[in-house]
């Protein structure tokens, strides 16, 4: 059972976390428009930078598109040099999507402030306290991946 306080308490620190994930939403915004992507395939980009190879199905997973729409936004950010496809070497008929490392240093100096930022933010808190937070982020993670999808099954 939770004390009021403890109610409002959690309240709150669900109100910040909204606001958090909608501020990184408009920090996300500004670099794709100085980028001059729309915001999904930004996100694309993202999980493309973020592995070493990857597949259409791969990130249809990772934006919660159909791997048609995928392609798309693969042909896309392909056109305008941000990607490439290359053959898998171990099954020819598979398709993998590796960023281009030149386009790549262009998002890097956009974050920079941000970096910083963080950086500062971060100095606050000791060892045992950022593994506090990390651990809960993975927590909040998988329950908005699990959530996002209960909500695309047509659950409650």
């Amino acid at each position: 059972m939770s004390s009021p306080d403890r109610q409002a308490l959690l309240e709150r620190l669900q109100h910040e976390l909204v606001q958090t994930i909608a501020d990184g939403i408009l920090l996300q915004q500004a670099v794709a428009d100085r980028l001059g992507l729309s915001l999904g395939d930004f996100k694309c980009l993202t999980a493309v930078s973020g592995s070493e190879q990857v597949t259409a199905g791969d990130l249809a997973a990772a934006t919660g598109l159909t791997t048609g729409a995928v392609t798309r936004m693969i042909d896309r950010l392909e056109r305008a040099g941000w990607v490439r496809r290359e053959h898998d070497q171990q099954d020819r008929r598979r398709v993998l999507v590796r960023a281009v490392p030149e386009r790549q240093a262009e998002i890097g100096p956009l974050f920079a402030g941000m970096a910083r930022a963080w950086a500062e933010a971060m100095a606050e808190y000791d060892d045992e306290q950022i593994e506090m937070l990390l651990g809960l982020f993975q927590r909040m993670r998988a329950v908005a991946r699990e959530q996002a999808s209960h909500i695309r099954d047509g659950a409650r």
